[in-house]
């Protein structure tokens, strides 16, 4: 595999606080990408750093050899980057089909081949057909979850970046969650999520990186790196 994104020397300071100390990290070609650590280890800020809604103090963000460093948020995922964001966001007072809509007028790429080109496609995929005339603002929390994924893919990114899609969900919305994901790859979407959900990450991840203080203590295989001692010792020492 060949790697998409490259970070290096990432360095994030707000004030005298450090929320990323020099990370260095690529994301692969076809990957599902697993980021874990405690909280305030840095996950998000780095999220926020790639798809531009931070810039960096120091290091670069480099999207298929191009530096993005400096790029604005709109142009990150112009380039074909999607995030979800830990808080489900969609326009409260438009339908799902609407809010699908338009996401997919800012849609990357429309030359090459997608499966989900239009809203009918794409709340298909996630399963809320049923719901497209229903105000975003009342859905389930599970529900919009899912839109959110499917406003994501609707502006055909070819890495997509989930920040902690699991929490809140209950058992059979998070199978849902995975079998979803799962796909991605297939229709040339890398995939790097977060969540605290280590069965979840299992499930998803064949390589998992740990932050810690916003610095990268191990990067591997998961079940590696789940028994590697001193990630088991960020976790309070329990088991994970």
């Amino acid at each position: 595999m060949n790697a998409i994104l490259e970070i290096s020397g990432l360095k994030k300071q707000f004030g005298g606080v450090t929320a990323l100390s020099g990370v260095d990290l690529s994301i692969e070609e076809g990957e599902i990408l697993g980021i874990v650590g405690p909280n305030g280890s840095g996950k998000t800020t780095l999220f926020n750093v790639i798809t531009g809604v931070y810039r960096p103090t120091e290091g670069h963000v480099r999207w298929r050899g191009c530096d993005i460093t400096s790029l604005a948020a709109h142009e990150v995922s112009g380039a074909g980057i999607g995030y979800t964001f830990q808080q489900a966001m969609a326009f409260p007072g438009l339908s799902v089909w609407e809010n699908v809509q338009i996401a997919c007028e800012h849609a990357h790429d429309t030359s090459r081949p997608y499966p989900w080109t239009t809203p009918a496609s794409l709340l298909e995929f996630v399963g809320l057909t049923a719901l497209a005339n229903e105000r975003a603002g009342v859905l389930p929390f599970g529900n919009l979850r899912l839109l959110g994924i499917a406003l994501a893919l609707a502006t055909r990114p070819s890495l997509i970046l989930l920040d902690e899609p699991a929490a809140g969900l209950n058992d059979k919305e998070t199978a849902t969650l995975v079998g979803l994901v799962k796909q991605f790859p297939a229709h040339g979407i890398s995939v790097c999520v977060i969540d605290h959900d280590m069965k979840l990450m299992q499930m998803l991840c064949k390589r998992l990186v740990v932050l810690d203080f916003g610095s990268k203590i191990a990067d591997g295989p998961t079940q590696d790196v789940l028994s590697n001692p001193k990630v088991l010792e960020v976790y309070l020492g329990g088991a994970l």
